[in-house]
């Protein structure tokens, strides 16, 4: 019997099949079958399988016509074989090590099924997928959804491995002809196991289609969609009723209104009324079934709309998700009555509405929050620092907090009370150490004396946690001691408590700090190889001195283990040879498989005695690390902070040895062993940004070194500081034509204890560090000064700083704004050089943050948030700006705003908006205020006046100058600015420019002001096509947080942080945008638009609306495929030539204006009087 079979239903999923075949081809459990289902596919799908069928017996064919998901998954299921049965949605991909890795775990636990963690997956790669991050947090074995609430909401099949036995024994078969279908299988199935296994690491990469190619169940607004899913809802909850008891249903109920049903609950203020009121509908009618003691268990917040659902409260329902995407719900506040507290939440106390207090109180949220910011030994003890205290409610008195430990044992149960001090400290969301800073009763230090830990006066091998007891007026909470900070606090190290006895102290995740009892029981003293064996020597304790002893490795997260006979003597010194390429072998297909090892794998080291316990392998303090050499691969030996052995192997990785400070300049060495040195370069790579730099490398054989300064780092022909932030490390070797393989640095194990290394550098301090045990980091501290830095600084800076300067004398100056200082550029930079050019002294400023804008040197920096931005604002004559200005602006009546605005009206602005995504609720009232402040309002052209004034409500001054930014199209000097521009961006000669520069959506974001990048183009095949004769640059708006894919050599140029847009105009021949303001600025150039309007109808009618026909008026052609875009931009001049007319007409319309001069006609307005 086969171990594994793999069912993969197929249908019109010819994009992704190949990838997601391909990965169940290079899985590391090798023996099993993969049943594909063809059902009925219209498209290529079928011949891509017949062809896999062909080239690996392990993979068959069954075809049908189309019946759906459920059928075809049923059709596997009776032509499947094996021992084990898992599902695989065929756009999906599956890591390499997931299948071996489940089986493993079943097979050693008994469990009926695993269910493992998943990933979503993307053209930009793989992320944890939020709503499986808490389910697989802790792994367990042999554990039970009655025990583990989180597996209430682990709901997909295809993130599992069943024993065929116990899928069998209960007969379920997958509903046919619905959506959903996993969910009334899944939940019944974890209520009928004996036993399950939860496994952390992602076994599953679940993908996540483009807007063109949503699958079915990525339509939240589909009302089938939506009684589909209260189906499966509601058979689970009759499964619950029947064969569970009232808590499993109430249990249920909490994970179904909490989670099940918030998925579309969630888009009900962008619904039509008939979806609204068939979710009201489905939800009343589910509710009715619903035990009451059910809601105290919901968070307030989801509490609160089942509330509104069940009274059928349309309107403040969507009031009340504006606010719950909104800021607004991270400000809210605990509210206190008597001895409880609730959530200031919309409709609280409303007297018309007559809510229930109880709707909103306040119980799960009050959880412990904490972080450990210190651990080291301490005269043989353990000591913990840190912060904790409830969320909402700080210790404001030392009274209101009391904290207690126990150091627990799970195994046996025994709990070791352990001493805590309590003492101030810098509130829990500032650094510990920020120098403005209210201070409450939160600071903690807990002290662990090992020797408490002794069972009958013995050492005894167990592991233990810490437990901590939180009383905070009159509510009590437990949790586990956990979250230590990045840096030292990650890397407690081991002590040996007694002769050959350790305290292995170490991070578990949530289940917090672990304290390993280690007497010796087999540990290595050695390492060295002998032709193709690495040979490991090492001595045993008792426990482990046994005949039939092996050294047992265990790939990283379990899917291969290989047991390596022990040889041992007498005195108990052994010796096992380990064949290097058991651990090289099949690395390289591994790593191509999505989900893969990136740079290594990791082995874990056991000694198993028969019929003994697995006693974990610990490498001596005297015992050196290693790095061997094998097939072209690095194989390392070396030691984690407890001072466990570990087998690392993979790509050559840079190990950076040295980090100097030399006059402003960071200097970094180690050691890089490459065959070929060519193709190198140091990179710093910025966290959780795109931005990243890179450095030639110095290399003296295996030796290498670089140097940079990281306050004057090139930027498109200037140079600015790192911006304030984390930076990781690595060594790029190019591959090909675009193509690189990254390899991530390490910091050698001898140079961690010396770390940080750090420099104040012209008033910001960068630091050289590393987190968890070896992962190095360069941290990029903020441009304000201490005293500025921080939630609180900032608070002091609006509250009390800007007000008493608000009563100062208003001084002669301009402050001028783009952007909120993220550029020089736009409009107000327009303004400025005209003041410039006509020689104009009055004293200017322009608003800069963090440092990352180049300024002319006779223009004044004006740090954004600094004691100097709100003195800028206060006394300022004159403002000018094309943005918003913070709320707490109040122009005085001496001062002049000038608001430019910073994009022409194809999208509706301010109150044209009926809805706008991640809005706060009182967005117009907010807009009012804001409009309020402004002098005079600058118009780009006769037709965008009448909107400005109405979409604004603006009732003063409007400027119809045009817009300064397009006089550069008119300037003088422009043909030799068009050449500096190419030169900075280093776009090669006598090829044709395409500039893509598209909007970001709305409904694409990833959090608030953090939007996706809705890339549909398809950049490889643009490439084939058009990379002979054709760059592309792509330009990513300021709102879109991914990163631009880079594909063909020097074809792809990342744009997106060049500072004025204007200036790239100069150089680009064809623009391809969709509903940008870009469009009226590039009209002036006169060349080549094409419009890539995928989703115009689903844009233009649910998101923002538009102000005109854009359909009829647009100046270039509407494409809807990518290959449309490639021809249109291959025949360029003829569809340019088709459209003359309708480009004329909107030049006419939409540029009357634009002739050089609005610059000039501002200052003529406005700043004639100025010297």
């Amino acid at each position: 019997m086969v171990t594994l079979s793999v069912i993969v239903p197929i249908y019109n999923v010819e994009r992704y099949l190949e990838e997601c075949l391909r990965s169940l081809s290079g899985q590391t459990l090798t023996d099993l079958e993969v049943v594909m289902v063809d059902d009925g596919s219209p498209d290529n799908s079928a011949a891509i399988a017949k062809r896999f069928a062909a080239d690996d017996p392990r993979f068959t064919l069954v075809q049908q016509p189309n019946a759906g998901l459920g059928a075809a998954r049923n059709t596997g299921i009776r032509n499947a074989s094996g021992e084990f049965l898992t599902f695989v949605d065929s756009d999906d991909v599956i890591p390499p090590y997931a299948f071996g890795y489940m089986v493993n775990s079943l097979r050693d636990s008994g469990s009926d099924f695993a269910t493992g963690n998943v990933h979503r997956l993307d053209e930009l790669g793989t992320r944890q997928s939020p709503m499986h991050r808490r389910i697989f947090r802790t792994p367990a074995s042999r554990t039970h959804i009655t025990q583990r609430d989180t597996l209430l909401i682990d709901r997909l099949s295809t993130n599992k491995v069943w024993r065929r036995t116990f899928w069998d024994a209960h007969g379920l078969w997958f509903p046919e002809g619905v959506l959903y279908e996993d969910e009334s299988v899944v939940i019944p199935l974890h209520f009928l196991a004996t036993a399950v296994d939860v496994l952390s690491a992602p076994v599953y990469l679940w993908r996540e289609r483009p807007s063109d190619d949503k699958s079915i169940t990525q339509d939240r607004l589909s009302v089938k969609a939506l009684e589909d899913r209260f189906r499966a809802v509601t058979a689970v909850s009759d499964f619950i009723v029947e064969r569970g008891t009232p808590l499993d249903k109430r249990r249920w109920d909490v994970a179904a209104l909490g989670n099940d049903l918030r998925t579309f609950l969630q888009v009900l203020d962008q619904a039509d009324e008939v979806f609204l009121q068939r979710f009201f509908d489905l939800g009343n009618a589910y509710l009715d079934t619903v035990d009451p003691k059910v809601y105290p268990e919901l968070p307030a917040v989801e509490r609160l709309k089942w509330y509104l659902i069940r009274k059928r409260l349309g309107p403040q329902l969507a009031e009340m998700l504006t606010f719950n995407k909104s800021v607004e719900q991270k400000k809210a506040e605990a509210v206190r009555h008597g001895a409880r507290f609730y959530a200031d939440y919309p409709f609280k106390d409303d007297p018309a509405l007559k809510i229930p207090r109880e709707v909103y109180r306040l119980d799960k949220e009050l959880e412990i929050r904490q972080k450990a910011e210190g651990i080291a030994w301490r005269d043989g003890r353990l000591v913990v620092t840190g912060r904790a205290c409830l969320r909402f409610l700080r210790p404001n008195k030392r009274i209101q907090q009391y904290l207690r430990a126990w150091v627990v044992n799970p195994e046996t149960g025994a709990h070791v009370r352990v001493p805590v001090s309590i003492h101030r400290a810098n509130e829990f969301r500032l650094p510990p150490d920020a120098a403005t800073a209210r201070q409450d009763w939160s600071g903690y230090e807990i002290t662990v004396d090992p020797a408490r830990l002794k069972s009958d006066g013995r050492w005894r091998a167990g592991e233990w946690f810490v437990e901590l007891w939180m009383f905070n007026r009159a509510l009590i909470r437990r949790d586990r001691l956990a979250r230590p900070t990045a840096g030292a606090p990650q890397r407690p190290t081991a002590y040996e408590v007694a002769p050959n006895v350790w305290v292995r102290p170490s991070w578990r995740g949530s289940d917090g700090l672990s304290l390993t009892i280690d007497p010796l029981r087999a540990q290595l003293t050695g390492h060295r190889t002998e032709g193709d064996d690495l040979v490991l020597t090492g001595v045993l304790g008792h426990e482990a001195a046994r005949p039939g002893s092996v050294v047992r490795l265990n790939r990283l997260p379990g899917d291969v283990r290989l047991d390596v006979p022990l040889e041992g003597s007498s005195d108990g010194a052994f010796t096992a040879k380990v064949p290097m390429s058991a651990l090289t072998d099949g690395f390289a297909q591994r790593r191509s498989i999505a989900g893969g090892p990136d740079t290594s794998e990791r082995w874990e080291a056991h000694v198993i005695a028969e019929g003994g316990p697995a006693a974990r392998l610990s490498i001596a303090d005297s015992a050196p690390e290693g790095r061997y050499r094998d097939s072209g691969r690095e194989i390392n030996v070396e030691r984690d902070n407890a001072g466990w052995a570990i087998l690392r192997m993979g790509i050559d990785r840079p190990t950076i040895s040295e980090v100097t400070w030399v006059g402003g300049e960071l200097r970094i060495a180690g050691d890089y062993h490459v065959d070929d040195p060519t193709g190198l370069s140091f990179v710093i790579k910025a966290r959780g940004r795109t931005e990243e730099h890179l450095f030639p490398l110095e290399l003296d054989g295996s030796r290498f070194s670089v140097r940079f300064r990281p306050t004057a780092m090139p930027a498109f022909g200037a140079r600015l500081p790192l911006g304030a932030g984390g930076y990781r490390c690595l060594i790029r070797r190019s591959t090909g034509p675009n193509e690189w393989d990254d390899g991530f640095a390490r910091v050698d194990h001898d140079l961690v204890p010396r770390l940080p290394v750090a420099a104040d550098l012209d008033g910001r301090t960068v630091s050289f560090d590393a987190v968890r045990h070896d992962v190095p980091v360069l941290t990029v501290g903020s441009a304000l000064r201490p005293e500025e830095q921080g939630p609180y600084a900032q608070q002091l800076l609006r509250e009390t700083t800007y007000p008493r300067l608000r009563k100062r004398p208003v001084t002669d100056g301009i402050l001028f704004d783009s952007y909120s200082g993220k550029q020089y550029s736009d409009s107000p930079r327009g303004i400025y050089e005209e003041l410039r050019r006509r020689g104009k002294r009055y004293p200017a400023s322009w608003l800069a943050r963090d440092g990352q804008v180049a300024l002319p040197d006779d223009l004044t920096e004006t740090r954004h948030s600094s004691r100097e931005y709100f003195e800028a604002l206060a006394r300022s004559r004159y403002i000018v700006s094309n943005t918003h200005l913070p709320m707490w602006f109040e122009r005085r009546p001496e001062q002049v705003v000038v608001q430019t605005w910073h994009g022409s009206m194809l999208k509706r602005i301010g109150f044209d908006i009926e809805r706008v995504q991640f809005a706060s609720r009182d967005y117009h009232d907010k807009l009012v205020r804001e409009v309020n402040q402004w002098n005079h309002l600058v118009s780009p052209s006769p037709w965008a006046t009448p909107i400005l004034r109405r979409a604004f409500r603006f009732e003063g001054e409007i400027l119809e100058t045009g817009y300064p930014r397009n006089d550069i199209f008119h300037s003088p000097e422009r043909e030799k600015l068009t050449r500096e521009v190419r030169e900075r961006l280093g776009l090669p000669e006598g090829k044709k420019v395409v500039l893509y520069a598209p909007t970001w959506r709305d409904d694409k974001f990833y959090s608030p002001g953090k939007y996706k990048l809705d890339l549909h183009l398809d950049l490889q095949r643009m490439y084939e096509t058009l990379g002979d004769d054709h760059v592309l640059m792509v330009r990513r708006h300021p709102n879109i947080v991914d990163r631009v894919p880079v594909v063909g050599r020097d074809f792809v140029h990342d744009v997106s942080t060049y500072p004025e847009i204007q200036e790239l105009f100069l150089v680009t021949d064809v623009l391809i945008t969709d509903y940008s303001s870009l469009m009226f600025d590039f009209a002036n150039t006169g060349r080549p638009m094409l419009f890539f309007t995928y989703d115009l109808e689903d844009y233009r009618d649910n998101l923002r609306g538009f102000y005109f026909d854009f359909d009829a008026t647009a100046p270039g052609p509407l494409l809807t495929t990518s290959d449309q875009v490639i021809e249109a931009v291959r025949d360029v001049d003829e569809v340019h030539a088709g459209h003359k007319a309708r480009y004329d007409a909107f030049v006419n319309r939409f540029c009357p204006l634009d002739d050089g001069k609005a610059a000039a006609r501002i200052v003529d307005r406005l700043f004639t009087g100025l010297h």
